[in-house]
């Protein structure tokens, strides 16, 4: 319902099965069929006709029983009131060629996902006729993705933008179904993209990916706030000339929640300070201030800071502190000091501890995408994987190990179950006969 109204932007997101291209189709013949309407149906790359909307539209038109009304030729649908619908790739177009479409009041980008920066740029004040729309609709694969900052991130205000999946379609036919359930059997991560519309995640090397879609699927990652009558716990990696992570993490027995994630880079231990953790501020107007732009529902009351141990060796900025006494100095205390260790003993924990644990998606979102690209390193020459990749994403990873570690829970192996005992054992009987016991 959204999509009918008026709007510069429509556009529909989410997984297979969700009927995203069929609702534009129709909206695009019904349009024609009610005046004049010149629509260009595009693609990133479209180098064949095939590659295009053209078949779905020409399906449409006959099961609307229309046929009688459109003229189908090999490269464009000609309709009543002098309506047109063409199909391009926007690989095609360069800043002078793009002018020909001006004049056109659709342009709806199927597969938005490819959808380049550069062409988006182009498109969007080519559009141009009064009451134009642009539409996309698309599977999600990367948060980073041009149509995803433009439509989910920074969306103008004169956007229509909705999830929709599967689950809002209600003539989802059975044989989709069964490749669903398949797939969520076989492959969960996969299946919260292909089919629930979450972002692509890596999965080739990744260390932790299949756990964060078992948490997306199990609804661990949602509203899980502050909780004020437990006290917030930290998780920390000191980045040299790079990230310094945070992790705000709160436990309940053996219930663990991750209620937001800090990161920053270049800056000192006291503007890390006053931006992460405010409430250690000596000026309790400007902690309050801090906390608003931080968005925190109310102030945190701390117990441990997980730090790792190299926290007592090396320098922050000039002078010859170390971090733990600049940190100590700056109100952040008690402050709990790991030991060294090899990074697989934090990835075996993190494993460990994504299972029991709860992340808040508004505060947490950066540090969910840091564990779920987490990854091992390739070398491209013997194609195999070492160590893990210093990218990004390792220092958040590796803040979350350091509570993983030293966090007080207690991870019991499931206990291995007792052997079955052999009923055709043969035994020695006290005349060395063997026997079937």
């Amino acid at each position: 319902m959204p999509l009918l109204q008026p709007a510069r932007y429509k556009g529909a997101h989410g997984g297979r099965g969700s009927g995203k291209s069929h609702f534009f189709a129709e909206l695009l013949i019904a349009r024609c069929l009610s005046k004049k309407t010149r629509a260009v149906c595009i693609r990133e790359v479209q180098n064949t006709i095939k590659e295009s909307v053209r078949q779905l539209l020409i399906d449409k038109i006959s099961k609307l029983r229309v046929a009688h009304r459109f003229e189908v030729l090999d490269a464009e649908i000609r309709g009543p009131h002098g309506s047109l619908i063409i199909f391009k790739g926007m690989q095609s177009y360069n800043a002078e060629s793009i002018k020909s479409l001006e004049g056109y009041d659709i342009a709806w980008v199927e597969e938005a996902q490819t959808l380049s920066a550069v062409s988006l740029r182009m498109l969007r004040p080519t559009i141009r006729a009064p009451g134009s729309e642009l539409w996309f609709s698309w599977n999600p694969r990367h948060d980073s993705d041009p149509v995803d900052v433009f439509l989910r991130q920074n969306a103008p205000a004169s956007a229509n933008v909705i999830q929709v999946n599967w689950s809002d379609n209600p003539w989802f036919p059975i044989e989709l179904r069964d490749e669903m359930e398949h797939d969520r059997a076989t492959d969960p991560e996969m299946a919260v993209h292909v089919w629930d519309g979450a972002y692509e995640i890596i999965t080739e090397g990744s260390y932790f990916a299949l756990l964060m879609a078992k948490a997306e699927n199990e609804g661990r990652l949602g509203d899980f706030p502050y909780d004020p009558a437990l006290p917030v716990l930290t998780a920390w990696d000191i980045g040299v000339d790079d990230y310094t992570a945070i992790w705000f993490m709160q436990q309940n027995g053996n219930q663990v929640r991750a209620i937001e994630y800090f990161e920053a880079s270049g800056e000192g231990a006291a503007e890390i300070v006053r931006q992460a953790l405010p409430e250690l501020l000596p000026d309790p107007a400007q902690a309050v201030a801090q906390m608003e732009y931080m968005k925190r529902a109310a102030t945190y009351r701390y117990g441990k800071h997980h730090l790792p141990h190299d926290v007592k060796v090396r320098e922050w900025g000039a002078g010859a502190k170390t971090r733990l006494q600049t940190l100590q100095e700056l109100g952040v205390k008690p402050i709990h000091i790991g030991v060294a260790m090899d990074p697989a003993d934090r990835i075996n924990a993190s494993r460990k501890l994504i299972p029991i644990t709860s992340f808040d998606r508004a505060g947490c979102a950066l540090g969910i995408k840091r564990l779920r690209g987490y990854r091992r390193r390739l070398n491209k020459t013997m194609q195999v994987y070492s160590g893990p990749l210093h990218d990004d994403n390792s220092h958040g990873s590796d803040a979350f190990g350091e509570f993983a570690v030293n966090c007080p829970i207690v991870f019991r192996e499931p206990p291995k179950p007792k052997p079955k005992p052999d009923i055709w054992a043969p035994t020695r009987n006290s005349s060395d006969d063997w026997k079937v016991a």
